[in-house]
């Protein structure tokens, strides 16, 4: 199936940018991070088999402030300003397939996480600001299924079904830890319409997260919706430049939590620039990207800045 599409981006886009997505609803933010579960062709698993590498780095600056009260790792926090810096490393496989119609493809990712949090922590009738930081491997990130199927030569669609294993460090009382310390499930499905006269790009993804309950907090995250889409204009030479914006909605109350959290129900909107490149070295695809996401209208959630640049190389 001859396509526009540079294969080096496609079907690495799930684990890559899914190993941006690290603090849990308890902790104030949820492990989306505005705009950055999305990728330039998330509709489109290449049909050339063969194994993939990625990686990227992923900077987070956010705060919750006016004294709202916060549940982190069993603690009730106020005031928090928090720093993170990820560092995935994904590994992708293309199956063989018969077919021009349908893709497959499977994918791990190993994210490497650096977390700070600084908070107001209620000690009786005094409260103390507390500072607490941690760097190691995060939870690891599974996705045994990306299903791409192709319409025509420019619009696609692909099903997804990625899990978060609770595989990091976690201790109850810390304000960082290096696990959510749940499992996370997470179907989606995402669709790509590439506008060959113009070479314009239209991406959209929606994704539903399911958590498990912390079994040392007894807290219960509630469901979250994950919508994003992107829009890019290619040049000659192998740029283009657009935009991404997101919506972190979640559609219930979290259990387990304090009554004056109120269920503690959040949301965000997200919106920024993204610029891409793309190249050949010798028969292997090596592409670029980097994003500023800033959110807005938040509520009951971290609201900050993300920055993400990413590389992927497929042979």
């Amino acid at each position: 199936m001859k396509t526009r599409i540079n294969p080096m981006l496609v079907g690495l886009t799930v684990l890559t940018f899914c190993a941006t997505r690290v603090f849990a609803v308890e902790g104030g933010l949820g492990r989306p991070i505005s705009g950055m579960s999305i990728a330039p062709f998330a509709g489109v698993i290449p049909p050339e088999p063969g194994l993939a590498v990625a990686t990227g780095e992923t900077y987070f600056d956010g705060s919750i402030g006016g004294g709202r009260t916060v549940p982190i790792a069993g603690l009730l926090v106020a005031n928090v300003d928090m720093k993170a810096a990820f560092t995935p490393i994904a590994l992708f496989y293309i199956w063989p397939t018969p077919t021009k119609t349908w893709n497959f493809g499977s994918a791990v990712s190993f994210p490497l996480a650096w977390l700070k949090v600084e908070a107001n922590l209620t000690l009786g009738p005094f409260s103390v600001r507390k500072t607490d930081s941690t760097f190691g491997l995060f939870d690891l990130v599974f996705t045994p299924i990306v299903a791409s199927h192709h319409f025509s030569q420019t619009d696609h669609l692909a099903l997804s079904f990625t899990f978060w294993a609770p595989t990091g460090s976690f201790e109850k009382g810390r304000l960082v830890n290096l696990s959510q310390n749940t499992w996370t499930f997470i179907p989606g499905v995402a669709y790509t319409k590439i506008l060959p006269e113009a070479n314009i790009e239209l991406t959209g993804i929606w994704q539903m997260e399911f958590d498990t309950e912390d079994p040392a907090t007894h807290y219960q995250n509630g469901f979250l919706s994950d919508l994003e889409v992107l829009a890019i204009k290619r040049f000659k030479g192998g740029f283009g430049i657009g935009f991404v914006e997101s919506w972190i909605q979640q559609v219930n109350d979290d259990e387990g939590a304090p009554a004056v959290l109120n269920g503690f129900v959040g949301r965000a909107f997200g919106i920024g620039p993204i610029v891409t490149y793309s190249t050949k070295l010798g028969r292997s695809h090596l592409d670029f990207s980097a994003r500023w996401i800033h959110d807005f209208d938040v509520a009951k959630r971290v609201n900050g800045d993300g920055f993400n640049f990413s590389a992927s190389l497929k042979f």
